[in-house]
C-alpha cells in the first residue's frame, strides 16, 4: 500500500496528463495544488483508496481517486466548469466530518451512541462519504453518510458491504 506522500505525487503527475492537461473544463485542476490525500476505508474498515483533493484557496475544485498501488483510477472536477466555485468543496471536508451534519445526525438519533466518523463509501467507491453508525441496545440501528452536499441514512444491513446475496 502506498503512503500519503506517494498518493499526492501520483495525483500531481496525473494533472500533467490527458484529459486534465488538455480539457478546458478541467483548467481549475491544472492551476490547483494537490492537497493532503485522505485515506478512504471499506465499510469493514480496511484501507480502500486515497482521495487527493485539488486545492484552490481553502476549497477543493476536484480530486483524484488513487488506488492503493499508486494508480490514479479517476479524476473529477466539482461543478459545471472551472468558474463554478459555489460547487467546490471546503478543504476541511477531507480532514474531518462536518460539524453541522454531525449535529443533525445526533438530533435525529437521541439516546443512541454515534461512532466516530470514518471516511468510507456507500454501495460504490464513487459514493465516498463520512460513515457514522448510530448504535443502541439492539446494535447498529442506523448508518448515516455525510457527503459534501449533506447527509442521508440507510437501514442497517443495506449499507455497502452489508448487502445480502
Amino acid at each position: 500500500m502506498i503512503d500519503r506522500k506517494a498518493a499526492r505525487a501520483a495525483a500531481a503527475a496525473a494533472k500533467k496528463e490527458a484529459p486534465v492537461a488538455e480539457d478546458r473544463a478541467l483548467a481549475a485542476l491544472r492551476r490547483a495544488r494537490v492537497g493532503r490525500p485522505a485515506l478512504v476505508r471499506t465499510p469493514a474498515g480496511e484501507p480502500a483508496f486515497w482521495l487527493a483533493p485539488f486545492v484552490s484557496g481553502d476549497l477543493a475544485c476536484g480530486l483524484a481517486h488513487v488506488d492503493l498501488d499508486g494508480r490514479v483510477a479517476r479524476i473529477g472536477a466539482f461543478g459545471a466548469g472551472p468558474a463554478d466555485r459555489q460547487s467546490w468543496v471546503p478543504l476541511s471536508f477531507f480532514e474531518e466530518a462536518p460539524a453541522g451534519p454531525l449535529a443533525e445526525i445526533r438530533a435525529a438519533y437521541p439516546g443512541l451512541d454515534l461512532s466516530e466518523p470514518v471516511l468510507s463509501y456507500d454501495a460504490s467507491p464513487a459514493r465516498w462519504a463520512w460513515r457514522v453508525e448510530a448504535t443502541g441496545r439492539r446494535g447498529v440501528e442506523a448508518v448515516a453518510f455525510i457527503g459534501p452536499g449533506g447527509w442521508y441514512e440507510v437501514r442497517p444491513g443495506q449499507a455497502a458491504g452489508e448487502l445480502e446475496g
